[in-house]
Order: C-alpha cells, then sequence, then structure tokens
C-alpha cells in the first residue's frame, strides 16, 4: 500500500478512481488499470534522445512509453532488468520514473553483448545532463550471472533486429538464418527468465522492419507478424505465457476518410507462470513458404450506426458496411467483380458490395440473419444481393463456379465465443458472490455446434479449401479475425488447471490459410476509438482490454 496520498503517485492522471489494497502490481487504480490494460496505444511520443536514434538498425522505444509500462508492470521498489538493452530506453524510464515520483526507488538493470551500445548510452546520458543515475546499472550481458535468480519483478525488452543478405543464401539457408536469430533471442531471454519472479510480467516489444538485402538492393521485408507467433510459442515453452498483444503507433493527420498507417511497434504481454513450461512445444520453422510474411498496418477509425445498425445489432459479429466498401474499393480492381462472403451473417459485406457497386454471393446456415438482411434492404430502399441459406462447406462448391470469383470478403465464426466463461457481464459487491449483469449479443449469433478449438480449425479449413478453387488466380481474400483473452483449463501433468491465455486465433487462421495455398500479403489491425474498454482483471492480475481486430490480406 503506498504510504504517501495517491496523488503523490500518478499526479498527471484525472479522475484517479479508488485504490484496491490487494492490488500487487503496481499503484493504480481500477480506472488508471482500465487503459493500462487497452490493446492499442495511439500517442505520439516526444523524442529524449539525440539525433540520429538508430539502435541495432531501429529507432529505440521512446522512454516515456517504457515509461508507462514501468508504472503499469512495478511497485515504487521493484527491480526491473532489460536483457537487450541496447540505447537504454528501459534504464532512462526508469530513472525518470523514479525522478518522478518521491516514493519511487525502482532498480533497473540494463545488459547488452554489443559494448557499442554501452558506449552510446553513456553518450545518451551526457547530452541529457544526467549526473547521478542512481539505482541504474548497465552491464556486459555476461554478468547476468550476478543476478540473482527469482529476484526481477520486471522485464522490459525490444528485441533484436536482424540483417540478412538474401541473394547470398539459399532458400534453405535463409530460412535457417531466421531461426537462428530466433534462437539467439530466445536464449538470451531464457537466461533472463530464471532471473524473473514467479507471476512477474515482461514486456517484450517485436520491430516491424527488418533489413533484407536482394540483388544489391535493399528492401524492407516485415516479419513481425510470423514472428508473433513463433515468439509466442517459443517463450511458452519457457512457461512465459502470452497475456496480451499491443500495438503502438502515431496517429496520422490525414484528412483522407480512411486511411492506413504503419504502426511502431507490436509488444507482447507475457507472464511467468513456470509449471506450465513445456520445452517440447518449441517450434522451428523449417519452410519459408509457410511463413505468413508481409507488412502489418494500423486502420484507425470509428464508424457511426448506419444501415439499421440495431436491426443489424442481433448478430454479435457485424462490421460497418463502410469499412467494408473501403476494403473491396482497395483490393478488388473491377466492378465487373463478383464478391463472395461464406459466412454472411446479416450481411454487412453485401451492404458495402452494394456501396462500392460490385455484385455479392452471401452464404450462412441461419435463416434469421437472412430475413434481417432482406429487411435492412426494404428499409434502406436498396436492391438486394444473392443470399444463400445453406452450410457453406457443401454449398460453396454447389453453386460457385470456379475461378468466378473476384474477391472474397468475410468474417469467420468465433470459436466457442460465447461458451468460455468471461469477466465482462458479471458485477458484484463487497463481501457478495458475483452476479450477471450483462446479456452477450453473441449467444444469438453462435453457432451451437463450434465446440472446440480443433472444431473451429476444421470449419474454417474445410471452407476456406473450397473457395480456393473458386477465387480467380491473382484476386484477395479479405477475412476479419479478433485474437481474445480466454481462461482455459488445461492438463499439466496429470491435473487440470485454469490457466489466462491470449488466444493468437489470426495466426492460427494465417497458418491454416497458407498451407492451402493462400499467399499472406499483409495485415490490416482495424482499432476502433470509441470501443467500450471494461476493467476485468483489476486488482489481480493483467487481463487485456482488447480493442482491435486484424483485417488478414491473403492473395491466390
Amino acid at each position: 500500500m503506498p504510504q504517501k496520498p495517491l496523488k503523490d503517485y500518478q499526479e498527471d492522471r484525472l479522475e484517479r478512481g479508488v485504490y484496491d489494497r490487494r492490488n500487487a502490481l503496481n499503484d493504480f487504480t481500477g480506472k488508471e488499470w482500465l487503459f493500462s490494460t487497452k490493446t492499442i496505444i495511439p500517442k505520439v511520443f516526444p523524442s529524449r534522445f539525440p539525433p540520429p536514434t538508430n539502435s541495432r538498425g531501429l529507432h529505440s522505444l521512446p522512454i516515456d512509453l517504457s515509461q508507462e509500462f514501468i508504472e503499469t508492470f512495478t511497485k515504487p521498489d521493484g527491480i526491473i532488468l532489460d536483457p537487450l538493452a541496447g540505447l537504454g530506453s528501459t534504464l532512462l524510464a526508469g530513472y525518470y520514473t523514479n525522478m518522478k515520483f518521491e516514493s519511487s526507488d525502482r532498480s533497473i538493470i540494463g545488459l547488452d553483448s554489443d559494448p557499442v551500445n554501452l558506449d552510446k548510452f553513456r553518450k545518451v546520458v551526457d547530452y541529457l545532463k544526467i549526473t547521478n543515475l542512481g539505482k541504474i546499472t548497465y552491464e556486459p550481458f555476461s554478468e547476468l550471472t550476478q543476478v540473482a535468480d527469482n529476484s526481477i519483478n520486471f522485464v522490459l525488452t525490444d528485441m533484436l533486429n536482424q540483417s540478412i543478405k538474401e541473394n547470398q543464401l539459399t532458400e534453405s539457408q535463409f530460412t535457417a538464418a531466421i531461426n537462428g536469430w530466433v534462437r539467439e533471442v530466445t536464449n538470451k531471454i531464457r537466461n533472463t527468465a530464471s532471473k524473473l519472479i514467479e507471476n512477474g510480467y515482461m514486456v517484450l516489444a517485436i520491430p516491424f522492419y527488418n533489413q533484407i538485402t536482394t540483388n544489391d538492393e535493399k528492401r524492407s521485408q516485415e516479419w513481425n507478424f510470423a514472428l508473433t507467433k513463433l515468439m509466442t510459442t517459443q517463450l511458452n515453452s519457457l512457461g512465459l505465457i502470452l497475456k496480451a498483444e499491443r500495438f503502438w503507433f502515431e496517429p496520422s493527420n490525414s484528412k483522407e476518410e480512411i486511411t492506413v498507417i504503419p504502426p511502431q511497434r507490436r509488444f507482447l504481454v507475457l507472464r511467468k507462470e513456470s509449471f506450465i513450461s513445456n520445452p517440447s512445444q518449441a517450434l522451428d520453422f523449417t519452410d519459408q513458404s509457410q511463413l505468413p510474411i508481409g507488412p502489418t498496418f494500423m486502420l484507425h477509425r470509428s464508424f457511426p450506426p448506419s444501415f439499421e445498425h440495431k436491426l443489424r445489432g442481433q448478430h454479435g459479429g457485424m462490421k460497418p458496411p463502410e469499412l467494408i466498401e473501403y476494403l473491396i474499393r482497395r483490393y478488388s480492381p473491377n466492378q465487373t467483380d463478383l464478391i463472395l462472403d461464406p459466412f454472411v451473417g446479416v450481411g454487412g459485406s453485401l451492404l458495402g458490395a452494394s456501396l462500392a457497386r460490385r455484385k455479392a454471393i452471401g452464404i450462412d446456415i441461419n435463416t434469421q440473419w437472412q430475413e434481417v438482411y432482406y429487411e435492412v434492404c426494404r428499409r434502406m430502399q436498396l436492391p438486394e444481393q444473392t443470399y444463400v441459406v445453406g452450410d457453406s462447406t457443401h454449398i460453396v462448391n454447389e453453386i460457385i463456379e470456379d475461378e468466378s470469383i473476384g474477391m472474397i470478403m468475410t468474417d469467420v465464426p468465433y470459436w466457442a465465443m460465447d461458451k468460455l466463461r468471461k469477466t465482462r457481464g458479471r458485477f458484484s459487491k463487497a463481501g457478495e458472490e458475483s452476479k450477471e449483469k450483462l446479456h452477450s449479443s453473441l449467444k444469438q449469433f453462435d453457432q451451437a455446434t463450434i465446440l472446440t478449438i480443433q472444431e473451429w480449425r476444421d470449419l474454417v479449413q474445410n471452407v476456406f479449401r473450397d473457395c480456393f478453387s473458386k477465387l480467380a488466380n491473382g484476386r484477395i481474400l479479405a477475412v476479419f479475425i479478433g485474437n481474445m483473452y480466454r481462461t482455459l483449463t488445461e492438463q499439466q501433468e496429470g491435473r487440470s488447471i485454469k490457466v489466462g491465455r491470449f488466444l493468437l486465433l489470426a495466426s492460427s487462421l494465417a497458418e491454416i490459410l497458407v498451407s492451402l495455398g493462400y499467399h499472406f500479403r499483409e495485415e490490416i489491425v482495424w482499432y476502433a476509438p470509441d470501443k467500450a474498454l471494461h476493467i476485468f482483471g483489476y486488482p489481480y492480475s493483467y487481463i487485456p482490454s482488447v480493442v482491435h481486430q486484424s483485417i488478414l490480406i491473403f492473395e491466390k
């Protein structure tokens, strides 16, 4: 519990809310916790580094952003470690946190294998006119052995960047180079994991740009999306369990109605739960063709209710027709293109196709949603697109000709969406049992036959296998998919335990589609700023408030 009034700890935050004495992670109140668990960080941070701010081929994390992570995941007496310290963003963030709060007495340890980075850090310290770093140390990585096991409260680090000369390597050598890089980072983190306290957190920043040299010309090949799944699996084998995925981007000042911009970082938030470690789960990509490699963009835009939103809202998975229109116009070059949605729901893709002046076919197993779509068309005085009621695992082959589709635009059903117990929708008063309060509209949306992750995988694999032959060569599949946090019951050493996991459904879907022959082109992360936030884990654990979805783009 803080020794001083709360305002002295988080003086720059408004409407602090109520502090809970059971909060063992930080000194946040519930309202502050709410914003610290948001999966999107849309903010421009000032640069405190001298120009150039280039570290390992990348700009270092902003000191202020690193400071926010430190305040979120540590108490005033916490010990923080950065095993890939680079220019020292984590160290400087710890220094400024200690300067900001009188009660803060955090210790920060930075390690790096490259002595050049230590020299650069000293120059940054001189540039910032810091004469006394206090409890901040920067040492060679070999000094990690001097750090006691289970002594670190929080690990914050920025993943090493990689430079590969592709034209000098065969495909197998190239894949081996990527694996070697991942193993290098994983080994450093493996050695670090033993230093982290049980239930302590790690935040790993994954870069978006990796330098590839091809035929003496440099190009940016983006591995971020593929690395997310690979690193998560590697770290899970060490007992570091993924709890959240967060994106940081700087909002654009563009006057365009809808625009996409590149993000700065993707963060993996992990928690040490060593009893779950399983070294046999570590992955090793042996086939470069199976890697979903491509750029990531942010789409930062809310869409006001439209097209009988309340009526369509009976379905929990609807998407704004205006967003669908944008995607169709972006990826479908011809007005003569025929658009297919094998999971059409209440017809958002059909409405979007109408706005884009394209013909479309939608398939759904639920007659109710066909009736809703027809009613929307009647009220809006729109011509009806083709809506077929049936099972896409059979209907696609029966009614669609091969290579007749100009674009597939869909939103896949979620695995076990409303069957897993979750926090949202329950409330409690002090000393009382929690009670049901909110009833998710997804119960109506739920496809009752999807009970397991394997059944979900089988469904999307069967449907998109049939869709592949129907899509014309060179044309696009665009699919919405959202990652989510759930508490799962798992078997560990013969006993059932509950484990909170952030499920990378987007990566699982990409894995399936690439295996079917689709070529991964890019990821668009859609963030609606007006999406409601919810407090899930306070004050016991960090559970994200997921405010984004991925739109995965594939090409045949």
